[in-house]
């Protein structure tokens, strides 16, 4: 009696193990279902709301600024004051997503909306992870060039301009990606940091770069600038939608030879950060494993399409 109660519970164990190891997979295919047909998600346009499938874009701006958040009340004001005082030099638009936040994210971007007219907020019932976030804001936006950048202001906006002109220096047939970098950094923190954390980051590096093939020091860094063409292909084709999604956007550039660079950008962490560091490494060290897996056994394709 107990042996077939310690093989059901090894059994249930095993399937709760499977369907969690898939979970990206079964997402992407929901996702693939359903997003067309969503009308809970919708983008806050100059006081109105416009459904997401439906909505048309026809902002004239040369830069559009996207900005996921996702509880973020108590930062993102200060970032959004920050923006417009540095990018009031600018023709752009800013695009904040709203990832089903549980407190006022959307009261507070809505309260900067006022007044200003390229300022559009998409907003929705069901988080769907930072990848998931900023696809949605990528796709929606229409400027030549495409910055992604996080709710925290970690990194100081005037590097916008140095990974600009990289951009400009990179791009061929209208494809280029410039990704902010920490790693100049990483000697200093691997001293403050604990031990466990450590050991995860070489764990991640390892995978990042000997088995999804991506030779970037830091894909993670929440600063990247794209032009519209880079996109619109990389965030049309990504599957990932949590926190792995930055290394399959650079195994999708590889692929269609999108030139990539990197430059180091002056970061600092900011206090109020909703991520848990443990549960996320492990989930995004499956997430890298898994794309790999699946890209390998042609399950996910590169010429895939989310339809959006």
């Amino acid at each position: 009696m107990l042996l077939e109660i310690l093989l059901f519970v090894i059994f249930v164990g095993l399937l709760i193990g499977i369907k969690w190891l898939f979970t990206p997979y079964t997402n992407w295919k929901n996702q693939q279902k359903t997003v067309k047909k969503d009308d809970s998600i919708v983008i806050i346009c100059d006081g109105k709301e416009f459904k997401y499938s439906t909505y048309k874009n026809t902002s004239d701006v040369q830069l559009s600024i996207i900005i996921p958040s996702y509880n973020e009340e108590n930062r993102l004001g200060r970032t959004l004051e920050a923006t417009f005082k540095h990018f009031n030099k600018y023709k752009y638009e800013i695009i904040i997503i709203n990832d089903a936040s549980k407190d006022k994210t959307l009261e507070v971007a809505k309260k900067y909306q006022i007044n200003n007219q390229n300022f559009k907020i998409i907003t929705y019932n069901k988080n769907r992870g930072k990848g998931g976030a900023v696809r949605l804001g990528m796709l929606a936006a229409v400027g030549e060039i495409q910055l992604m950048m996080d709710a925290d202001l970690a990194t100081d906006l005037n590097e916008y301009e140095k990974l600009s002109k990289e951009l400009i220096k990179i791009t061929q047939n209208g494809l280029g990606l410039v990704a902010g970098s920490r790693n100049h950094l990483v000697k200093d923190v691997v001293v403050q940091r604990k031990w466990y954390r450590n050991i995860l980051m070489h764990c991640s590096n390892f995978i990042i770069n000997t088995i999804c093939g991506v030779r970037l020091k830091d894909t993670q860094c929440g600063f990247k600038l794209f032009t519209k063409n880079t996109s619109a292909i990389l965030f049309r084709v990504l599957h990932l939608e949590r926190w792995a999604f930055d290394v399959e956007l650079f195994m999708i550039a590889q692929k269609y030879k999108v030139p990539v660079s990197e430059l180091p950008v002056k970061w600092e962490d900011v206090e109020g950060s909703h991520l848990n560091v443990v549960e996320a490494s492990i989930q995004m060290a499956r997430d890298f494993l898994l794309v790999r897996i699946l890209y390998l056994l042609n399950i996910w394709n590169f010429k895939d399409d989310i339809g959006l």
